[in-house]
């Protein structure tokens, strides 16, 4: 398992050999827009918080998801760079916006779709901590450990669920890019089968990008320019691989 984690590694090495500025070039283009128009959003939910004006938080709520959305679509289009990339194709920035020009609805689909998942695995952990950060746990019977344990707890497994969700899931972007007209329910099923028996190769293959990681957290974020466009040319070396041991349906 670990010799084919590092068969498909070496060959995302080689395929982003000289192509390491567009890769990177899409990544910061990326960041750069989630950064730049978050911002207003969510000081506008923090004035709204503080101030109890909840309209404004709602605003800024809702500017924050639609924010979120066009940077999953611009993500998407890493992913199709990254597709081109490993199958040996010319690609040039212009494919970032691949998504946008090709069904964005089911790109705003599937992402509404992870972020409800997402808040609905976090929820009861989140939903346990209220009476202890509000002060009202120590007035119940389980009193602020009791909450504390059972928010830790929830938290935890809601955690757990969403690791194995998106693991499960996380062939769905590549499906949605090879195929334009599946549907985003049909791409999460195909990942689902795809990825049956995999989820822990796949798990591990993440795991041996965390030193990494920590590494360029170190060097003040500036690392992640190389490591990110690595692991998401390692996944998507891991998909095709996986469409080689698998006939699409």
């Amino acid at each position: 398992m670990n010799n084919e984690n590092k068969k498909l590694k070496a060959a995302a090495r080689k395929n982003l050999l000289g192509h390491y500025g567009t890769v990177i070039a899409a990544l910061f283009l990326t960041s750069l827009f989630t950064i730049i128009f978050n911002i207003p959003f969510s000081n506008m939910m923090q004035q709204g918080l503080s101030f109890g004006v909840y309209s404004r938080v709602l605003t800024g709520l809702v500017g924050s998801v639609i924010v979120s959305l066009i940077s999953f679509l611009l993500s998407a289009g890493i992913s199709r760079i990254h597709l081109q990339l490993a199958r040996g194709q010319e690609t040039t920035l212009r494919d970032m916006l691949y998504p946008f020009q090709n069904r964005p609805d089911k790109y705003f689909g599937y992402g509404l779709l992870t972020m409800f998942v997402s808040f609905l695995c976090e929820l009861p952990g989140s939903v346990c901590l209220i009476p202890v950060l509000s002060g009202t746990a120590e007035l119940s019977r389980l009193g602020i450990v009791g909450w504390t344990v059972l928010a830790v707890v929830l938290c935890a497994i809601g955690t757990l669920v969403l690791i194995l969700i998106t693991l499960s899931w996380s062939m769905t972007t590549f499906l949605l890019l090879d195929d334009t007209d599946i549907r985003v329910t049909d791409a999460i099923r195909e990942s689902r089968r795809l990825m049956k028996g995999h989820k822990r190769r796949l798990f591990l293959m993440y795991l041996s990008f965390v030193a990494w990681v920590l590494f360029s957290i170190l060097s003040l974020m500036i690392g992640l320019l190389w490591v990110l466009p690595y692991l998401t040319q390692s996944r998507t070396c891991f998909y095709l691989n996986l469409r080689t041991c698998h006939k699409i349906t």
